[in-house]
């Protein structure tokens, strides 16, 4: 009987060993593979100490993430590259090319979304970029077929129609889903819970936040689901919200202007649920 119960023991230990590769192996395949882009160290924003405190919400929430940083112009380069987004379960990007008429680069990251299905997380000026795409041209410059509200530099859309033929213009707003061009002083904004959804189901029904920007809506596509609702004073506006893109979806968070924003529970909880969700969601 002894003989047998060490039997039994032996086989069940190295089941457990064989087993335990297997497990590990399981346990890295749903390790959520996060890319964070950013530019460093911003003119009007403290992208710095952001990358900081983001790299600890990720350890916290157990990514793997890999931080793709430099100078301003050098960043704007690198989404050149095809595919730069590509291994990623969702990528974050928390940048401010505002007067950029690199088309290129915006049509290269659209395209990790719309094309290669990487859903995406835009964080406050990231919503303030490439605006000669929509914001500082005249009604009609996309042409006849375009049916959005857009108003894109007439010179840029013939440069691009020239070297690109039929390839869509990137017209950025329509790529954030909220458009926006400017923003109110800096003042605390109430951010009112729209809707029950898993990039807020942590975030209470109200809360305020300390000085910070609240971005206007200058136009909103259909599709665009609003999260979160900001009041200052007398101004309100949609400051975060999903909205489908292609082959994934884009989340749009407004606030985040200030450090002390990211400091701030509420708002780490929305920055890491809205990843976790678009990871799960569109996990390839």
């Amino acid at each position: 009987m002894r003989i047998l119960w060490l039997s039994l023991g032996i086989f069940l230990i190295s089941l457990l060993l064989n087993d335990q590769p297997s497990r590990l192996q399981a346990e890295e395949s749903e390790t959520k593979k996060i890319l964070y882009f950013t530019h460093e160290p911003g003119t009007y924003h403290r992208y710095t100490p952001q990358l900081a405190i983001f790299r600890q919400l990720a350890k916290q929430a157990g990514w793997e993430l890999t931080v793709m940083t430099g100078d301003h112009e050098a960043q704007i380069k690198k989404l050149r590259t095809p595919d730069f987004g590509k291994e990623f379960d969702a990528i974050v990007y928390n940048f401010c090319f505002a007067g950029s008429r690199d088309t290129e680069a915006a049509a290269n990251l659209i395209a990790q979304t719309r094309r290669h299905g990487v859903p995406a997380v835009l964080i406050h000026c990231s919503m303030h970029s490439w605006w000669p795409t929509f914001k500082s041209g005249e009604p009609g410059s996309l042409g006849p077929e375009y049916r959005g509200d857009a108003k894109a530099d007439a010179k840029l859309v013939t440069e691009w129609r020239l070297t690109q033929g039929d390839r869509p213009f990137p017209v950025w707003g329509d790529f954030t889903g909220v458009a926006s061009t400017t923003h109110g002083p800096s003042q605390p904004i109430t951010m009112q819970r729209l809707a029950k959804h898993p990039a807020t189901r942590r975030f209470p029904p109200e809360f305020v936040t300390g000085n910070t920007e609240l971005y206007n809506n200058l136009y909103t596509l259909d599709e665009v689901v609003p999260l979160i609702r900001g009041v200052q004073g007398e101004e309100a506006a949609t400051i975060m919200w999903a909205c489908p893109q292609g082959k994934a979806e884009v989340i749009g968070l407004t606030v985040g202007h200030d450090v002390n924003d990211w400091t701030q529970k509420p708002y780490q909880n929305l920055l890491i649920d809205s990843v976790n969700y678009l990871a799960d969601k569109y996990n390839r």
